[in-house]
């Protein structure tokens, strides 16, 4: 897509929910845009920052549209969901390649229902998000949202859970029947809190009623819609469920691949990124998108706050991290900190390499 297409687009996203009247989402569309335009038009993304930072601050609007028929919880007045429409997302989730066509094929499914009715065939209907926290699920929901031009009704668990189980079962029931009444992506967050297996002796009759009711509701849900349950703990889940949802989709922590390119994105391609890639693809191997995200920030926040190149920054972010780097990933962390005018002394402190080592390896790499 060429700048015009990209601009064009972008005007039409921001015209649109300026037109719905909520400032917030009109801000964060603009952020949005922001981000696109940095390397491509750096003057307009520039006078869009500069825009935006003269703003005023102003308290998040009132998201429900059709408030009225929110379901709300009897006793708190409190709603059992969250509604959001037109749903705004920022950076595309980090995803590898097999759940990206998975999704992928969802949307295509979801814009295609009329070639897929003719043929008997409904679209997909329900997704099982399962993964450790922080690799995606929710992100991949809201984009999904996004994606396929759907508001997004969130179960708010911490309304609908009730120390009367009864009322708890009430409450699914009411949030289920609203979110089957209007086209949307519903999302389960935690599922395994409403989901657990019925052969658990610590619950007691009401809660094994209440997974009846959600194996019923995923079996009947609408083809018009889309129910997605994110669960950080799989095995809890009743085994019943797995069998109900139409896909299955594993969040697993990022490739190597998908580590490479989530971290070019995250520090926008700057060239100071390109001698430490290897060294971060090693060392946050272990890490999710989510902890990836945050420290990718705090470093350039310190590089803006302290007026420091982002290479010097970084050296910061992950010197508790390279002392469990492989052996290779040091030397190479070690010839950087060296051309950043580090001393051996310093690298020796920074990423437990002995200085004697270091004047080996650099003998070594000078014949």
């Amino acid at each position: 897509m060429d700048l015009k297409d990209t601009l064009s687009d972008e005007l039409v996203q921001v015209s649109r929910l300026a037109l719905t009247g909520r400032p917030q989402d009109v801000q964060a569309q603009i952020r949005q845009s922001i981000a696109k335009l940095r390397r491509r038009s750096p003057e307009i993304a520039t006078r869009l920052a500069a825009l935006l930072s003269s703003l005023p601050s102003a308290a998040a609007p009132l998201r429900e549209a059709g408030a009225g028929m929110v379901p709300i919880d009897a006793d708190s007045r409190l709603a059992l969901v969250r509604h959001e429409y037109p749903v705004v997302v920022g950076d595309d989730p980090a995803l590898g390649p097999d759940l990206l066509d998975r999704i992928d094929q969802v949307v295509a499914e979801h814009g295609q229902i009329t070639a897929l009715e003719a043929q008997g065939l409904p679209p997909t209907r329900s997704l099982l998000f399962v993964g450790p926290p922080g690799v995606g699920k929710t992100m991949s929901a809201r984009w999904l949202a996004a994606r396929l031009g759907l508001p997004l009704i969130t179960l708010d668990l911490a309304t609908v859970m009730s120390s009367y189980l009864g009322k708890t079962g009430s409450n699914i029931r009411s949030a289920l029947e609203y979110a089957k009444s209007v086209s949307s992506v519903l999302l389960l967050d935690e599922f395994d809190a409403i989901a657990k297996r019925r052969d658990d002796d610590g619950d007691i009759g009401e809660l094994k009623r209440l997974v009846n009711v959600l194996l019923q509701e995923i079996d009947d849900w609408p083809a018009s819609s889309l129910l997605i349950a994110a669960t950080n703990h799989g095995e809890l889940l009743d085994p019943a469920i797995w069998r109900r949802f139409d896909d299955v989709l594993n969040f697993d922590l990022p490739s190597v691949d998908v580590r490479i390119r989530m971290i070019k994105d995250l520090f926008d391609h700057h060239d100071d990124v390109e001698p430490w890639l290897p060294v971060l693809v090693d060392v946050w191997k272990d890490k999710t998108p989510s902890d990836m995200a945050r420290q990718v920030r705090a470093m350039r926040r310190r590089a803006a706050i302290q007026g420091v190149e982002l290479s010097r920054a970084m050296v910061d972010g992950v010197a508790s991290s390279l002392r469990e780097a492989s052996t290779e990933n040091r030397r190479r962390a070690a010839e950087i900190l060296s051309k950043l005018g580090f001393s051996d002394r310093q690298i020796s402190s920074e990423i437990g390499i002995s200085r004697d080592t270091l004047r080996r390896s650099r003998a070594s790499g000078n014949k």
